[in-house]
């Protein structure tokens, strides 16, 4: 397998860079979803323990009230999946990256605009997915629910992360003196 890998990255098929960025990515993207998957498990007197000693933390820290306890749980909240979004980013911009060959701008059908475009959906998708499971897994948790709610505050981290991660894509192409690759099919009014 690592033969084969060598192989390719000489003929310059794919890039070696990628593939560990790719994987870096994949394995902090699992590792993440496994810290909610767990934080999620508590129980609720477990996380109520928890969300205490976060606000007793920060409060003594900045010598205030900085927050009560459901602020705290709807910033974790946003603040969990907005991590989970820019890993999730990363790890499948990092893969479409790995080959040229098989990338989304090789694609015979292209249904979005752009790679980033496609990154972006995928991400969204992915994160929103993450946040209904996680949802549903704690209705199978002592004292705890599953709440449309906790979704939507979900995400607010989501889509903030992801509105960021566009306006500085553009930012950076518009640095460089570039501009998107808008596939055929598209023109720059359509959406």
């Amino acid at each position: 397998m690592v033969e084969r890998i060598k192989e390719r990255a000489h003929a310059k098929e794919i890039s070696i860079r990628y593939v560990f960025l790719t994987i870096v990515f994949w394995i902090l993207t699992i590792g993440w979803i496994i810290v909610i998957f767990n934080l999620s498990a508590d129980t609720a007197a477990e996380s109520s323990e928890l969300s205490h000693a976060i606000l007793e933390y920060l409060n003594e820290i900045f010598n205030t009230n900085v927050m009560d306890d459901a602020m705290l749980r709807n910033v974790a909240h946003a603040s969990e999946f907005a991590l989970l979004t820019v890993l999730s980013y990363m790890a499948l911009s990092s893969t479409n990256k790995i080959s040229n060959k098989t990338s989304y701008a090789e694609s015979p059908v292209k249904l979005l605009r752009s790679d980033n475009e496609m990154n972006i959906i995928f991400t969204l998708w992915f994160s929103i997915l993450n946040s209904i499971f996680d949802e549903y897994h704690q209705l199978f948790v002592i004292g705890r629910d599953g709440s449309i709610q906790d979704v939507l505050i979900d995400m607010i981290g989501i889509v903030l992360v992801l509105v960021i991660v566009r306006v500085v894509f553009s930012i950076y192409l518009r640095t460089k003196g570039r501009t998107e690759v808008v596939y055929t099919g598209f023109s720059s009014s359509e959406k």
